[in-house]
């Protein structure tokens, strides 16, 4: 450690704040949507491999207080994403059904919602969205978060959660799951 040196410390007994994220005090519904983004280039995302089982994705989801996690496969590539909501749902029992395994033998990827039927918002038009567009956009498709695309370089940018426009907010937003093809309602009456 030769080629370092000691940095100037300072007395912490004046220090009385901490700093938090900039957030504008007064965000609305009409405030710029990027004020509830979060940005993967500048947070690490929440990933989850697709092999893990459900009952290990549940608890790491339940340490970690996190809804939802961004699934991968053993490459890192992005093949869908994973909530606690579908966790705890009925989702499982048709994912046992449909896969003929047990409970404790399913994956992430048995119970997973897979990109191909996600929904995500083109960064460049994200930027210019206000808050109350995404939400409507969430409403409209059923779903508590919305993903943000890079398609300049094909990537998952970030994520909005309806959690964090209540919480930015302080208003109730209520998101009702909506069948979006006429598969999704056929699973509805007969599960």
């Amino acid at each position: 450690m030769e080629n370092f040196k000691n940095i100037t410390t300072k007395n912490l007994m004046n220090i009385e704040k901490i700093r938090h994220p900039e957030r504008h005090e007064n965000i609305d519904l009409c405030s710029s949507a990027l004020e509830i983004f979060t940005d993967f280039s500048q947070q690490q995302p929440f990933l989850l491999e697709q092999s893990v089982s459900i009952d290990a994705a549940t608890e790491l989801m339940k340490a970690a207080h996190v809804r939802l996690k961004l699934v991968i496969d053993n490459e890192e590539h992005f093949r869908g994403v994973i909530s606690l909501a579908d966790l705890l749902s009925v989702k499982v029992m048709k994912a046992t059904d449909m896969t003929g395994l047990k409970r404790k033998d399913l994956t992430v990827a048995d119970v997973m919602t897979h990109k191909d039927a996600l929904h995500a918002i083109e960064m460049e038009e994200f930027r210019h969205a206000r808050i109350g567009d995404v939400l409507q956009t969430m409403k409209h498709f059923g779903e508590q978060h919305v993903l943000v695309v890079d398609s300049v370089d094909l990537s998952i940018r970030g994520i909005v959660s309806s959690s964090d426009i209540v919480r930015s907010l302080h208003i109730p937003v209520r998101i009702s799951e909506r069948a979006n093809s006429f598969s999704d309602i056929y699973k509805a009456i007969h599960p």
